[in-house]
């Protein structure tokens, strides 16, 4: 029987009941029935969370490490990844220096703690080098990172010209040999270029921000002194002429005009110059000349640009991190990435230093119109460098380029393990430093494929600097098919035949190392691992903008190994901390990949946050795909080590060191129940995007674009998947492992991959619906401009009369295409609506979800993403299944009596707490002819009506149990209660409970020894203990152990009859204690349990234990001298304060703790 709803509420008015869970119609099967119940009691290893277990300075106790292992493995945490790494803070409160990462003594430390993992059931991981990226000690030079190194001399003919070109200056750090030269280099090519024209400056072209059309009001720009002014005199290299052009479309170069042309005057003071009220999306500003005539160089400080609301719209660095700050997009210089003058300096904030400002090189590029023109003299260089050649006449310039080490070294090694970083682009650098690394691993170990170690981990790709390899001639010119050496100037700036031209090969020199990146880093190390019996696991791709620019199609790096991993920060500056979350999941589903593990909670904010303070972050990462937790960090902590002991200079420690460690299970027990769900079936998807094929292609975090907007999910793909895994079937676009979508959205881009194109029209003609604009042109130069002309005919037959504005759409085969709607529209035309709606109130944005689905069940997690609680009614698409509320909190599998059928649709009432999650599953069918509520239904007061399950779980009228004819209620609140189920009523009139029994003071409260009280204080009311006025309790960091008794009355535990504990308010984590029995850990609200089975008639003992962070402590600590402080860490800042100045966290039990009577009531509609 399927209901048409109205007005959602159940009709409950006065009292409020708490509704027994019935094990009749729809109840749940034991755990052996059903894998999906057995798992989420107890979830296997696979779906608990694991951490990074930091040797920090690569030293061991191995006398502790089974202790401190089986601790981890107590607590839930069942695996491990063996990180060596380098320390950072206080040198006094340092680890000792280790052995060096895989010495003798380094790979017996890590056999000895496989051989402990195993024997405890747990699977352990190793990070491949000491801290990262890939590198070593056993790195040689021509194996290391890898520059692009150029050197130019002018030359005037026709002349002779013989001479020892200039090598290149290389970075201090690279490596040189005992005369001081570069221990490795290698000549790739010298060019002679004509010198007759350059372009018309330096430009540099931004991505304004917030994204979107802005109306320009003014700049401001500002000159810096330059980094040698003894030589270059009072006019320093200030820039002089400038011009600002913009554009409302595209960054390309024919859509700017220029709507600014000043000069600067020759100081260092900041000058505003109005513009016209113009509208941009994208502005480019050009350096034409500077003052100093006596030198090419020209140098500026800082560029701003506002818009009539006064917002600088290309700043990089928001001061109040609001907003992700412009991008600079667009550059003519070296690549590279150095810090010092860099391009990226002169829209950072900052306006004067090496740092601040931005220096060119020379004069503006040069432009070569004819390719041709170029003479390649590379063969005619000798090994010392010298040049014999009769320069044709005219002015030329000879530009030399050397590939030589950066001299990038591993970012935080342990003091013995420093190395060169691998060239990552280099096939043979990384499969013979994995096979040095794997044969020493079986030396000791023997056969890998027989221990606990499962895994190799290569952490996230931060390399700078690294743009070339020794062989990319040749690699360029096989992935590519031409010769990239007359296209070389276009790496230091010049202009080859024109702005386009440029660009394409610009875009082929990136996809190239792209390709190299995946083919050379991440599947030959899956080759490598793979040979010894183990998989690789990585943040592929990552971190990726804003925090670095990796050069990869971030989704194919994920795609070529065995476990993708991403990573979240709950509270990063100046960046949305989930910025690789949904990259990371739409690598998995787009892959076939089940797990979707997360680098969790890596932070600056050191003992600051409780369970209750991560979990929205950890609620938010699984909503955006999130299904297996890696906790940033564990470090090995022995007794030396002190409290808190010695910790990874970012991170939220979870360690058996961590005050509230005693009571973390409980909270990783949510996070595997979770994840053991998250891990089942399907990710359930709308929408499909293609993100285009830019050579360096990243997903945005989930909604950062509205995309289908809310209640629709979707994934984003790429070309590799597009060409090789993608198909039609039954109308819909399918993958090999199980997922589908309904349409298939095209990037709103001129361009397209032509083999994409190709597919696609194949996709189409089989039943696909494909949604964008046309495109127009291929990237590129391989094969152009053939190329360009056949995607114009397959798109022309693709989309026929199609124009996007009269014409919306065109049928094509058995598929369309369509151009000028958004997803969503084209969704609601496909009659398919909302996987997920609120409906009362009217508002999604302040939920989230996501689905997933096996062949026998409907899966939703939903967390409610404010800090209040909420009362809603829930649409989920659903057809035919009978909803079930299962709290990964407290492991409670709840029939959900009350909703409404209709349509395909089920309707839910769904009750949270602050930022509280549940997870709604639909198994069983069933044809809605159960007590759920039926006919006109108003609401009546909904914020009076709450109910409960089990131990403490508050939720929204969830009906009853119900044996056919009866319903069991729970009542909690004295008055009349009237139930409205399908038109049949009951009345209870006058149901009476006696009045909670409040709990005041005073409490006796013990303070743990050690750490700031060491006695029984007496509290008279509940209050922080950061407000007490003795410091000892002020500062205290601990567990504390609260205790009073308490009267109850023998009628309250009568057999219709139940008591609940009610303790308010506390922070970090709780756990109460009636009559010395357990009732409960409390991480999250509300701070409810019942405690019928512990409580007795007449006097009870009640204790509550409530344990807070290292912070207060810490901060306590750093106003003493040094010989009185109790705690020890190397860390001595949190969240950018020293612990001085780190406010004091709130802490303890506020209450009001209160014992709460109810009744239980027969109810019988009729």
């Amino acid at each position: 029987m399927k209901m048409k709803p109205c007005s959602k509420s159940l009709i409950l008015a006065t009292a409020t009941v708490l509704v027994i869970a019935a094990r009749a119609a729809g109840a749940e099967p034991s755990p052996s029935a059903d894998p999906l119940v057995a798992g989420f009691h107890d979830p296997p290893k696979e779906a608990r969370p694991s951490a990074y277990w930091l040797w920090l300075n690569g030293y061991v106790n191995r006398d502790y490490v089974e202790r401190e292992l089986k601790e981890m493995c107590d607590a839930g945490i069942r695996g491990v990844c063996i990180f060596d790494m380098g320390t950072r803070g206080d040198k006094a409160t340092v680890p000792p220096a280790g052995p060096p990462f895989m010495g003798d003594r380094s790979v017996s430390d890590i056999a000895h703690a496989v051989g402990v993992a195993g024997r405890l059931g747990m699977d352990v991981e190793l990070s491949v080098a000491s801290s990262w990226d890939m590198g070593g000690a056993w790195v040689e030079p021509h194996h290391g990172s890898m520059g692009l190194f150029q050197t130019e001399v002018n030359v005037k003919g026709p002349a002779a010209f013989d001479q020892v070109l200039p090598f290149p200056t290389l970075p201090a750090k690279a490596p040189r040999d005992a005369d001081g030269k570069p221990a490795f280099y290698k000549d790739v090519a010298v060019l002679a270029i004509p010198a007759d024209k350059r372009v018309p400056g330096h430009d540099f072209v931004f991505k304004l921000d917030p994204p979107g059309v802005h109306t320009l009001s003014h700049a401001v720009l500002c000159n810096t002194t330059s980094d040698d002014p003894k030589r270059h005199g009072k006019l320093h290299l200030f820039a002089k002429e400038f011009s600002i052009a913009v554009s409302e479309t595209t960054p390309s170069g024919d859509a700017f005009r220029e709507v600014l042309r000043a000069s600067l005057e020759p100081n260092a003071e900041p000058q505003r110059f109005d513009v016209p009220a113009v509208k941009a999306r994208y502005a480019r500003l050009r350096i034409h000349s500077g003052h100093n005539d006596r030198c090419d160089r020209v140098q500026l400080g800082e560029f701003e640009l506002y818009n009539t609301e006064d917002v600088n719209v290309v700043v990089s660095h928001v001061a109040d991190r609001s907003r992700d700050g412009a991008e600079l997009i667009g550059y003519r210089s070296a690549l590279g990435q150095d810090r010092t003058w860099s391009s990226g300096n002169i829209n950072d904030g900052n306006k004067s230093g090496a740092h601040g400002g931005w220096s060119s090189a020379g004069p503006p590029p040069l432009l070569v119109e004819d390719p041709d023109s170029i003479i390649d003299l590379t063969d005619r260089i000798d090994a010392e460098g010298r040049l014999k050649w009769q320069a044709p006449a005219g002015k030329w310039v000879i530009m030399r380029f050397v590939c030589s080490n950066t001299g990038e070294r591993l970012k935080v090694p342990s003091p013995n393990s420093d190395g060169l970083a691998t060239d990552h682009f280099s096939r043979e650098a990384t499969l013979t430093f994995l096979k040095y690394l794997t044969d020493r691993l079986e030396t000791k170990m023997g056969d890998l494929r027989k221990t606990a170690m499962k895994y190799l981990y290569l952490a996230s790709y931060e390399v700078r600097g690294a743009i070339w390899t020794p062989d990319l001639i040749e690699q360029f010119s096989g992935y590519r098919g031409y010769d990239m050496k007359p296209y070389l100037p276009t790496l230091s700036g010049s202009v080859v035949v024109n702005d386009e031209v440029t660009a394409r090969f610009i875009y082929d020199y990136r996809k190239t190392l792209g390709d190299l990146l995946v083919d050379a880093y991440y599947r030959a190390a899956v080759e490598a691992a793979h040979a010894a019996g183990l998989g690789i696991e990585s943040e592929a791709g990552g971190p990726g903008p804003p925090i670095h620019q990796v050069p990869v199609d971030a989704l194919k790096a994920q795609g070529a190994i065995d476990e993708v991993r991403g990573e979240f920060w709950p509270k990063r500056p100046n960046a949305d901390g989930m910025w690789v979350v949904k990259e990371t999941a739409c690598a998995a589903h787009i892959y076939g990949k089940r797990r979707v593990h997360m680098e969790a909670f890596t932070s600056m904010h050191h003992f600051q946050d409780g369970p209750i303070d991560l979990k929205p972050s950890a609620d938010r990462a699984m909503c955006e795909g999130t299904n297996h937790f890696v906790w940033h960090t564990s470090s090995h902590l022995p007794p030396e080590a002190g409290k808190p002991g010695w910790v990874y200079h970012a991170g939220t420690h979870i360690t058996p060191n961590l005050v509230w460690w005693p009571k973390a299970k409980p909270f990783l027990d949510y996070l595997a129940r979770s994840c053991f769900l998250l891990q089942q079936g399907h990710f359930v998807a709308d929408v499909c995007y293609y993100y285009g094929d830019q050579g360096y292609n990243f997903v945005l975090p989930k909604h950062t674009k509205t995309l289908a907007g809310h209640g629709y999910d979707y994934d984003v793909t790429n070309r590799e998947v597009i060409l090789t895994r993608m198909s039609v079937r039954g109308g819909r676009i399918v993958l090999p492992d199980g997922m589908s979508y309904a349409i298939l959205v095209l990037p709103d881009r001129p361009d397209i991959d032509l083999d994409v194109l190709k597919k696609l029209e194949q996709m189409v003609r089989d039943g696909a619906i494909v949604v964008g604009p046309k495109p127009t042109q291929t990237n590129g130069l391989t094969d152009y401009p053939r190329r360009d002309d056949e995607a114009r005919r397959i798109a022309d037959r693709l989309w026929g009369p199609c124009d996007g504005k009269t014409v919306l759409e065109h049928k094509y085969g058995k598929g369309r295409i369509i151009w000028g709607r958004k997803p969503r529209e084209v969704l609601k035309d496909l009659d398919i609506g909302r996987d997920f709606r609120v409906v009362y109130p009217l508002d999604d944005t302040q939920l989230d979800f996501i689905h997933r689905r096996t062949a026998h069940a409907d899966i939703y997690f939903v967390r409610n993403k404010m800090p209040v609680s909420k009362q809603v009614w829930v649409d989920f698409r659903v057809d035919g299944r009978v909803p079930e509320l299962w709290d990964p909190a407290s492991g409670q599998m709840t029939p959900q009596y009350a909703y409404i059928s209709e349509d395909e649709i089920v309707s839910v009432p769904l009750r949270f707490a602050p930022f509280g999650s549940i997870f709604v599953v639909f198994r069983a069918s069933g044809d809605n002819d159960g007590p759920v509520i039926a006919g006109p239904v108003r609401i009546i007061s909904p914020d009076r009506v709450s109910y409960t399950t089990g131990k403490g779980l508050i939720d929204h009228p969830r009906i009853i149990d119900w044996d056919g004819s009866q319903a069991e209620l729970m009542v909690l609140k004295t008055g009349d209660l009237m139930v409205n189920s399908r038109g049949r009523i009951a009345l209870v009139p006058s149901v009476s409970l006696p009045k909670p029994i409040e709990l005041a003071g005073p409490w006796s409260v013990r303070f743990a020894d050690g750490f700031g009280a060491s006695h029984t204080a007496s509290f008279d009311r509940l209050i922080s203990w950061t407000d007490h006025p003795k410091d000892e309790i002020r500062y205290f960091s601990g567990i504390a152990r609260y205790q009073r008794s308490f009267e109850l009355p023998a009628d309250w535990l009568d057999g219709n009859r139940r008591a609940f504990l009610d303790l308010g308010r506390l922070w970090a984590v709780g756990e109460a204690f009636v009559n010395g029995q357990s009732v409960g850990v409390l991480w999250k609200p509300p701070y409810v349990v019942d405690i019928t089975d512990a409580a007795r008639a007449g006097r009870n003992e009640l204790v509550v234990e409530v344990a807070n962070t290292w912070s207060n402590r810490l901060a306590g600590d750093a106003r003493l001298p040094k010989d009185q402080q109790m705690t020890r860490t190397n860390v001595q800042q949190t969240g950018g304060r020293s612990w001085k100045e780190t406010p004091l966290l709130e802490s303890g039990l506020f209450g009001p703790v209160r014992v709460l009577p109810a009744k239980i009531v027969t109810v019988t509609p009729k």
